[in-house]
């Protein structure tokens, strides 16, 4: 039986989430209407969504002085049912910045009905309420009741509420309709109204102010806490987490109204209204950063990837700067700051979308989508499913519905994730730790040989050749070929001994062959064909690559007889090889494999830095291959 694990619980739960939504949408969608237009109150009435019981109309003009008879007719004429049992959509703002909504209430109780209007100001700039006042002692006219925008202060309301809410009086059997005209200057034009009792919006409004006060700390202090473990470890992956949920914060606060009565500066055009979509340009410009980190490891497949990222960041924060132009500029870039911000919503939407599924496919990377998933899959599903039913696109579905719940989860992904790094990076640097000791001590083995080389065979050639030039019989080429050989030598020994770390590695191969063609009698040729790709490769294998090549050269000098040899760096899609081929007489490669001190030091440069190392001699000549795959370059990166 597979093991359970908490993503398959998270995936099963995103799925789920989804499936609820449709049948949300779908079952609600075939009830709408059942008690006609508008809404009789009862004895036991506490509180209902009007959403499916108002009539709506785009544009409207009252007339003043106008009789109620003919206002009802004019209604009756211009308005329609509201189909959408979600939402009162009247469409963009740039399209349709005022809005009207007509019904009626009937109270058809013994005793008086205080009742409560709400709706929330995130996508509702402006409200105002009028009521139809009709009966025996009162004149038959229209009064506006009241007008609510998003920064009248809380002293100002009739409730301490930051959603626009108007309380209604109804006498026993009294009807009255309600006519309510409202604004938005950004965003969507939408809001859900919903009709309350008095006592029950009370109850609701403080179990709404500790909720949202809860879901705004909770943002705030995972943001702060991840922004801090992502410089302290370093991590970006956490860094870019960390900065997104600080700008979901903001974006829930302004959402509940609480950035609403702050300050702005009246230089520029920044307001308690363009103040969202400054908010939300911010976190499509971290969203953007946070998924960088998030699939790097497929980044490298796709060139226009950072171009277009860097492109799209660019727009958002053009328009974020001219907000920073005088108020009366404001009126002409409106309309295109509206229309980017809306457009990045569904762009980052199709981006996240993709690459959750290529980071999948391509590297295993499952995260990415579950935070899509859980972040976005019910509020996609529930705008095509409008979509397929002939309404308007909604976006008011914001937050989710459980928020501390997909809180919880979108930050246990990202520390998931950044607990699987961190064992991976400290993996990483113990194994490099690990190899450099090794890499240490073949350096001290080659300086103890070199020692050694310098007293046994330079050591011996010199005194061979004090004792020819101190000795009776007269053989004056001797000295000269004894002391000409202990100078090679000694070449070859301080070629080995010079490290040329913080060079590239292709500068470094082609100064070793000019330092070797300086003396020996072998013509070396150093070509690269892979357009210095080699020099990406990891420091730790430039530097072996480096070590093997002075030993095969200085063996070459040595051992091969050959007139010519070659150095040639090659690469493709999968490898990059260094191959050195001589014309030489070659070895028995079984012979010396195991007595062969410099042999058995290439093969353990080879294999601490991971780099396959393949002999082939033959009578007419030696050819040594080494080969880097790609996937053990990013492994050692």
């Amino acid at each position: 039986m597979p093991k359970f694990s908490l993503t398959v619980g998270l995936s099963l739960y995103g799925v789920g989430l989804v499936v609820l939504t449709l049948l949300d949408v779908f079952s609600s969608s075939s009830l709408l209407n059942l008690d006609g237009f508008g809404y009789s109150l009862t004895d036991s009435f506490s509180h209902t969504s009007l959403n499916n019981r108002v009539l709506i109309a785009p544009a409207f003009r009252l007339v003043p002085g106008e009789s109620l008879t003919s206002l009802q007719g004019r209604i009756r004429q211009s308005f329609v049912p509201n189909r959408n049992g979600h939402v009162i959509a009247h469409g963009h703002s740039s399209a349709v910045p005022e809005g009207w909504v007509y019904f009626r209430l009937d109270n058809a109780s013994d005793t008086s009905k205080n009742v409560v209007l709400s709706m929330p100001q995130h996508r509702c700039s402006r409200a105002t309420l009028f009521l139809e006042r009709t009966g025996p002692s009162m004149a038959n006219r229209l009064d506006s009741i009241a007008t609510l925008l998003n920064d009248t202060p809380l002293a100002n309301r009739f409730f301490l509420s930051y959603r626009h809410a108007f309380p209604i009086t109804l006498s026993p059997g009294q009807q009255v309709g309600v006519l309510l005209r409202t604004n938005a200057y950004v965003g969507y034009h939408e809001f859900d109204l919903k009709l309350s009792s008095r006592h029950s919006f009370l109850n609701d409004t403080l179990s709404d102010i500790i909720r949202e006060w809860l879901i705004i700390f909770t943002c705030l202090i995972i943001g702060i806490i991840s922004l801090f473990i992502g410089v302290a470890a370093p991590s970006p992956l956490m860094s870019t987490f960390g900065f997104m949920m600080l700008m979901i914060t903001l974006q829930v606060s302004f959402f509940y109204g609480y950035l609403s009565p702050l300050p702005y500066p009246e230089s520029t055009s920044f307001t308690s209204i363009t103040i969202g979509t400054n908010i939300k340009l911010l976190l499509d410009i971290t969203v953007q950063l946070f998924i960088y980190q998030a699939i790097k490891p497929i980044i490298r497949e796709f060139r226009w990837y950072k171009p277009v990222m860097w492109t799209l960041i660019g727009i958002c924060s053009v328009c974020i700067l001219l907000h920073l132009l005088p108020p009366h500029f404001y009126a002409y870039t409106k309309l295109p700051i509206n229309r980017i911000m809306t457009g990045m919503s569904l762009v980052n939407l199709i981006w996240i979308g993709y690459f959750s599924f290529v980071a999948y496919r391509r590297a295993g990377i499952v995260y990415i989508g579950l935070f899509f998933l859980l972040l976005m899959g019910d509020v996609i599903v529930k705008q095509l499913s409008e979509l397929i039913q002939g309404n308007d696109v909604s976006l008011l579905k914001y937050p989710a519905q459980n928020p501390l719940l997909l809180i919880a989860m979108l930050t246990y992904l990202i520390a998931s994730q950044f607990r699987r790094e961190l064992v991976t990076k400290q993996r990483l640097q113990k194994q490099v730790s690990t190899t450099r000791q090794h890499m240490d001590t073949l350096r001290r083995e080659e300086i103890e040989r070199i020692g050694r080389d310098l007293h046994d065979q330079v050591g011996n050639t010199l005194a061979s050749a004090l004792g020819y030039i101190t000795s009776t019989q007269q053989n004056s080429d001797k000295p000269h070929q004894l002391i000409r050989d202990a100078i090679t030598e000694l070449r070859f020994l301080s070629h080995n001994l010079v490290k040329d770390d913080d060079r590239p590695l292709t500068e470094k191969v082609e100064t070793l062959v000019s330092r070797f063609n300086d003396f020996a009698p072998i013509r070396f040729i150093f070509q690269d064909y892979t357009e210095k790709k080699a020099n990406s490769l990891p420091q730790i294998q430039q530097q072996s690559i480096y070590g093997i090549l002075q030993e095969l050269l200085t063996n070459t000098v040595r051992h091969s007889g050959a007139s010519v040899a070659y150095v040639q760096f090659f690469c493709d899609d999968q490898f990059i090889e260094v191959v050195v081929e001589d014309d030489g007489a070659g070895f028995d490669l079984t012979a010396v494999q195991n007595t062969g001190i410099g042999l058995q030091n290439m093969f353990k440069r080879a294999e601490l830095a991971q780099i396959t190392l393949r002999f082939d001699p033959v009578p007419t000549g030696t050819s040594v291959f080494l080969s880097i795959p790609h996937n053990k370059r990013k492994k050692m990166s």
